[in-house]
């Protein structure tokens, strides 16, 4: 079993969480599984929404010259859409990512490693 040396912490050396049978445990794989799920999503949700206006720009030029108010047109109103989108869309995902660390951080104290999961 591979030490760990936390001197600088005024530890001494004590033995390194076994990586290999955490990565191969089911909870691990819950906890992976979610996060690849929240990512696709994400991925899934800005993707759609930027492939319809490239969709609509080349095919709808039409409606998408339509003026709004002015000089605003709905390109534009779309294009802010997905600035906003993508903002609510990391944002969630750093939600979601804050969440994963505590289980994660409760799995490896529940193996008995505290210190780690600091």
């Amino acid at each position: 079993m591979a030490l760990t040396d936390n001197a600088s912490q005024g530890d001494v050396k004590r033995p390194a969480p076994p990586w290999r049978e955490i990565a191969e445990s089911a909870e691990f794989r819950r906890l992976e599984a979610m996060r690849r799920r929240a990512m696709l999503l994400t991925l899934g949700i800005f993707t759609v929404a930027a492939g319809v206006f490239l969709i609509l720009s080349g095919y709808a030029r039409p409606f998408m010259r339509k003026s709004i108010d002015g000089g605003l047109t709905v390109a534009y109103v779309w294009v802010l859409g997905l600035t906003v989108l993508a903002w609510v869309l990391v944002w969630a995902y750093l939600r979601f990512a804050e969440r994963l660390e505590v289980e994660s951080k409760e799995m490896l104290r529940r193996r008995g490693y505290e210190e780690e999961a600091r």
